[in-house]
C-alpha cells in the first residue's frame, strides 16, 4: 500500500485536501455540501480507477492496426490525463506562490498576483532537477504526509477553540443547491486514485484502502471547515483561504507556521506530480503509441532521466502557472479528468459488443481461394481425370495413416509465400474453428465457441443483428443522459429521475446481448453507463469556466493525432527501417549492370523507398564510407 500512495495517489490525496477542499468551502459552496459531495467523489472514483484498470493490458499496436476510432479514442483519454496533470502541478506551483508570499511577509493581495513570475521559476527549477537526475523517492512523501498532518492539526484546533455548528443548520447545497453539489463532486472527483495496483485481490484491497483514507480525510477537513467557515458570497476569489481562515478566527500568528506546512505538502506534492507528466510524455512517445518522436524518449548517460520529456513537460506546466489563476485552472482540472473518464467509459461500453468479423449473409459463397497452377494449361477431360486421381489418392492417405504423401520442394519465394498463405489444397488438414481475433490477441486464454451443458446451448458470439441492437441501446443511453441533463438544469425532477432510470434499465439490458466475455476488456455495461451519466452531469457544472481551454487541447491533440496518423509516425521510423533493408554485399563479383568499379562497396535493397528508381538494384559507395565495409 505504501508504494502505491507513493506513486501518486498521495499526491493526489494531499491536493484535495490542503487545496481544493479549502477553495471550495471558501469559494465555491458551503462546506457541509463538501460533506455529502465527498461520497457521491467517492463512488465515481473507485469506479473510474475500475475502468482505467482494464484498459492496463491492452496491446496499442494491435488496436491502431485494427481500429483507428478505437485507437484515438484511447489516444484522447491519454492526453486529457495529461491536461490534468498539467493543472495540478500548475495549481501546486501557484499554492506554492503564496505561500513565500506569506512566509516573507510580503503584503500580497487577496486574489493571487497575474502574471505568477514566482510560480513560473518554481517550475523551472524543480524541472532542471528532475533533469539534471532527481527521482521520486519515499521521503518526499513522507514530508508531505507530515505537511497534511500539520495543517489537519491547525484546522482541528481552529475548529475546537473557534468553531460551532451553525453551518448544518443552514442550506446544505448553497448557493446554487444542487449545481453547487455537483461543481462540488467535480473537483474532488482527481483526489482518488486513478488506476488499481493489480488485477488480483490484494490490489483490489490496497485500492479499496486508499480510497477509504482519501474519503475519511476529505471528511474530516470538510467537517473540520464547515464548523469554521459560514459562507457568504465574495467579490473577487481568495486563491490561499487558510491565511483568510486564520485571521479571520484570530489566529493571526499561526499563518506563517501554516504556510510552513502547505510549503511543505505543496512542494512534495508537486515532486511526485510532475514525474506523472513527463511519464505521459515519453508513453506518447513510445513504439507502443507512436505520436511523439522517439528522441523524445531517450534517456540522459549522465543522469538517466528523458532530459526532452522533462524539459517539454516543465514548458507546458510553467505555461499554465504563469498564466492561468486557481479558479481557472480547478475548474480545467476536473473537466479534463472527467472527459478522460467519459472516453474510456464509453470504449468499455461498445467494443466487447462489437463483432470482430461479419458472417456472410448466405450459407454458401461463390468465392473460394486456391493456389494458382504454375503447370500449363491441359485439356478439361485430362484435368478432370486427374482430379479424380488426386481425390483416390486422398482417400487412400486418410485411411492409410503410415502412406503419407510426398512434398516437393519449392525454390522460388513467391511460391513459398502463396503456400503459407492459401496452404496445400490436396493435403489433409485438421478443421479448425474460427475464434475471436481480437480476444486471443489481447488475452491469455479464450474460452472455444462450442456446444456445453445437456441441452447443447452454444457460446453466443456478437452478429451483425446483435451489433445493430447495441448501436440501438446507446442511443437510447445518450437520450436518457440528454433528458436527465436537461431536468436538472431546468430544476424539473420528474425528467431528470425518468432518464437516470431509464440509462440503468437499458444498462441492465445490455446484460442479455451477446459480447465477448473472455478478454481483458470485461466490464459491466452497467457501470459504464452510470459512469458516462454521472461524468456528463458533473462536467456540466463546471464547463462554463473551462470549456475554451479544454476546446483548444482537444483540437490540438486531435491534429496531432491525424497528422502523426498520415505522416509524423513514417518520418519517425523511416531511417531505422532504412538501416534494417541496408544490407552490405560481401562478394566480389564485379558484372553488374551498374558500372561499380573496383575500390567501392556495394549495398543492395530488398526494397527500395519511394522516390528510389525500381530498376536500381545495387548502389555504389565511395570507399571512404568505411562503415558499411
Amino acid at each position: 500500500m505504501l508504494d502505491a500512495l507513493c506513486s501518486g495517489s498521495g499526491a493526489r490525496l494531499a491536493l484535495g485536501t490542503s487545496v481544493i477542499s479549502y477553495l471550495i468551502a471558501y469559494n465555491e459552496a458551503a462546506a457541509p455540501g463538501l460533506i455529502f459531495a465527498t461520497i457521491l467523489a467517492t463512488i465515481y472514483g473507485l469506479m473510474a480507477a475500475r475502468c482505467k484498470t482494464s484498459l492496463r493490458s491492452l496491446q496499442m499496436p494491435y488496436v491502431r492496426a485494427t481500429n483507428k476510432f478505437d485507437y484515438g479514442c484511447l489516444f484522447m483519454a491519454i492526453w486529457l490525463d495529461a491536461l490534468a496533470v498539467m493543472c495540478a502541478c500548475a495549481a501546486l506551483a501557484r499554492t506554492l506562490s503564496a505561500c513565500l508570499d506569506a512566509m516573507t511577509g510580503r503584503n500580497s493581495p487577496v486574489n493571487e498576483p497575474w502574471p505568477d513570475v514566482l510560480g513560473v521559476a518554481v517550475v523551472f527549477l524543480v524541472t532542471g532537477m528532475f533533469m539534471l537526475g532527481l527521482e521520486h523517492s519515499k521521503a518526499f512523501s513522507f514530508i508531505m504526509t507530515l505537511g497534511m498532518f500539520g495543517l489537519n492539526a491547525i484546522l482541528s484546533a481552529v475548529g475546537w477553540w473557534r468553531g460551532d455548528f451553525v453551518a448544518f443548520t443552514q442550506n446544505y447545497f448553497q448557493p446554487n443547491g444542487m449545481n453547487s453539489f455537483l461543481l462540488t463532486t467535480a473537483l474532488l472527483t482527481y483526489v482518488y486514485p486513478s488506476i488499481w495496483p493489480q488485477q488480483h485481490r490484494s490490489g483490489r484491497l490496497t485500492v479499496l484502502l486508499i480510497t477509504a483514507i482519501a474519503a475519511v480525510s476529505l471528511l474530516l477537513t470538510a467537517l473540520c471547515l464547515a464548523t469554521v467557515v459560514h459562507f457568504k458570497t465574495r467579490e473577487e476569489y481568495v486563491a490561499v483561504p487558510l491565511f483568510n481562515i486564520l485571521d479571520e478566527s484570530g489566529f493571526h500568528k499561526l499563518v506563517p507556521a501554516g504556510a510552513c506546512m502547505l510549503l511543505l505538502t505543496s512542494s512534495t506534492a508537486f515532486l511526485e506530480l510532475f514525474p506523472e507528466m513527463y511519464g505521459i510524455v515519453v508513453r506518447l512517445a513510445t513504439s507502443e503509441w507512436r505520436i511523439l518522436s522517439k528522441q523524445i524518449s531517450y534517456e540522459s548517460s549522465d543522469s538517466g532521466n528523458p532530459v526532452l520529456a522533462v524539459f517539454i513537460a516543465g514548458s507546458l506546466c510553467a505555461m499554465l502557472a504563469f498564466a492561468c489563476p486557481l479558479q481557472h485552472l480547478s475548474y480545467t482540472l476536473a473537466a479534463s479528468h472527467m472527459c478522460a473518464v467519459m472516453l474510456r467509459a464509453f470504449y468499455l461500453l461498445y467494443t466487447p459488443y462489437r463483432p470482430k468479423f461479419m458472417q456472410p449473409s448466405s450459407s454458401e459463397s461463390t468465392l473460394s481461394y486456391s493456389r494458382l497452377s504454375t503447370a500449363p494449361l491441359a485439356k478439361s477431360s485430362s484435368s478432370s481425370c486427374s482430379n479424380n486421381g488426386n481425390a483416390s489418392r486422398l482417400k487412400r492417405s486418410l485411411w492409410n495413416l503410415k502412406k503419407k504423401p510426398k512434398s516437393k520442394q519449392r525454390t522460388k519465394p513467391e511460391v513459398e509465400k502463396e503456400w503459407l498463405l492459401l496452404g496445400e489444397p490436396t493435403s489433409p488438414c485438421p478443421q479448425r474453428v474460427a475464434g475471436d481475433v481480437e480476444s486471443t490477441v489481447l488475452s491469455d486464454a479464450e474460452p472455444v465457441v462450442t456446444t456445453a451443458g445437456p441441452l447443447e446451448r452454444s457460446v453466443r458470439v456478437p452478429t451483425l443483428s446483435s451489433w445493430r441492437v447495441t448501436m440501438f441501446a446507446l442511443v437510447v443511453i445518450a437520450l436518457g443522459i440528454a433528458l436527465c441533463l436537461a431536468g436538472l438544469l431546468m430544476h424539473w425532477a420528474p425528467a431528470a429521475f425518468t432518464g437516470a432510470i431509464g440509462v440503468f434499465i437499458v444498462a441492465l439490458m445490455m446484460g442479455i446481448i451477446p459480447k465477448y466475455t473472455g478478454s481483458v476488456i470485461n466490464v459491466s455495461p452497467v457501470l459504464c453507463a452510470l459512469l458516462l451519466l454521472l461524468s456528463v452531469i458533473c462536467f456540466s457544472a463546471c464547463a462554463q469556466h473551462s470549456w475554451p481551454g479544454l476546446l483548444i487541447w482537444l483540437l490540438g491533440g486531435l491534429m496531432l493525432l491525424i497528422r502523426c496518423d498520415k505522416w509524423c509516425c513514417n518520418c519517425f521510423e523511416h531511417t531505422s527501417i532504412l538501416q534494417a533493408q541496408l544490407i552490405p554485399s560481401v562478394s566480389g563479383k564485379t558484372g553488374s549492370a551498374l558500372p561499380v568499379s573496383a575500390s567501392s562497396s556495394s549495398i543492395r535493397l530488398p526494397r527500395p523507398p519511394k522516390g528510389v528508381g525500381v530498376g536500381m538494384g545495387v548502389i555504389g559507395l565511395p570507399q571512404r564510407v568505411s562503415g558499411l565495409r
